[in-house]
């Protein structure tokens, strides 16, 4: 079965951009060039992953990690958030097992991409802003 092969990229929007000032901004995920948490959870953020401490979450390893993608500003909890599992399999990583806790957006089955440029993009992305 042939898949497809997304392009994987990271973009930063700060306070300078208008975007969440008190947060200091936030870093989104485009995939083949669109923001797809646009579509899936409109008005979420991603601050959390740089100002929270926590770097960029996004790493892949064969056993798959689960990660939150985008939240609400208010709180997961309250307002919902949207989850992937991120996995290794040989020269791709996929994203999969999409799970959105609130109640907005549709969600994608899976998005595969070549291993070797997701990881350079998150290496750059990592070493400029994580």
């Amino acid at each position: 079965m042939q898949h497809e092969i997304h392009t994987f990229a990271l973009h930063r929007r700060g306070p300078e951009d208008g975007v969440h000032p008190e947060l200091h901004g936030e870093i989104r995920p485009l995939i083949n060039g669109q923001d797809v948490l646009d579509e899936v959870f409109p008005g979420g953020v991603t601050w959390y992953w740089q100002w929270g401490g926590l770097g960029i979450p996004l790493a892949a390893s064969e056993a798959g990690n689960r990660v939150m993608l985008v939240a609400a500003d208010c709180s997961s909890s309250c307002c919902g958030s949207v989850w992937v599992t991120i996995r290794r399999e040989g020269p791709h990583v996929l994203w999969e097992d999409w799970e959105n806790n609130g109640d907005s957006g549709q969600l994608p089955s899976e998005f595969r991409f070549d291993a070797e440029q997701y990881d350079t993009e998150l290496a750059r992305a990592t070493a400029a802003w994580g």
